[in-house]
C-alpha cells in the first residue's frame, strides 16, 4: 500500500489507541487475558508495556494513525503482540501491512531467524491472516494458564522479506 510508514508510538497517540478498544472483549483479545480493563492511561502504560517494549504505529501519508502493535524478543524470536487496526479502516489490507512492517523491523533488530504471536482461539479473522503470512501452530513450550484460550504460531524470517 503506497504512502504508509510505521512510526514509533508516541505518547500523544495512546488516547487514539485507547479508543480502539471500547469493550472488555476487545481489550482482551488485543492485550490478552490479563489486560485491565476498564483501563485509565495509567493502567493501560502499564499493562501495554510502553515505552518498555517497541511499539510503532502505522501512519498514512497524512499522518493519521490506521495500527498498531509491538515486538519484543522471546524464545529466541521476534514476538509479535497487540498488534490491532483502527475499526475505522479494516478489511482493507492493512493487518497484512502492519504484520510484515513490524516483523521486518523486528526481525532486523533482534537478528533473529523467525517470528512468533499469540493468537485467541475465538479471533479468526486474525487467524486467517497469520495464515495466510505463513504462521503455523506449534506446541508452546512453557505452561501458561491461560494457553487454553490461544495458540502459539511461529513463521520464518524469509516470509517478510
Amino acid at each position: 500500500m503506497e504512502g504508509l510508514r510505521l512510526e514509533p508510538l508516541q505518547e500523544w497517540q495512546l488516547p487514539t489507541l485507547m479508543s480502539w478498544l471500547p469493550d472488555k472483549q476487545q481489550c482482551q483479545q488485543w492485550g490478552g487475558p490479563n489486560f485491565r480493563f476498564p483501563f485509565d492511561q495509567g493502567s493501560f502504560l502499564e499493562d501495554c508495556r510502553w515505552p518498555e517494549l517497541p511499539s510503532y504505529v502505522l501512519l498514512d501519508r497524512e499522518g493519521e494513525m490506521l495500527a498498531f502493535g509491538q515486538y519484543y524478543q522471546h524464545l529466541d524470536r521476534c514476538h509479535l503482540g497487540r498488534l490491532i487496526v483502527s475499526p475505522n479502516h479494516r478489511g482493507v489490507g492493512l493487518g497484512e501491512e502492519l504484520v510484515t512492517l513490524i516483523a521486518q523491523t523486528g526481525i532486523k533488530a533482534l537478528g533473529v531467524a523467525e517470528c512468533s504471536l499469540f493468537v485467541l482461539r475465538t479471533n479468526l479473522a486474525a487467524r486467517r491472516l497469520y495464515d495466510k503470512l505463513g504462521f503455523i501452530q506449534v506446541a508452546y513450550p512453557e505452561q501458561r494458564e491461560w494457553l487454553d484460550l490461544c495458540d502459539f504460531m511461529v513463521a520464518p524470517a524469509e516470509g517478510f522479506q
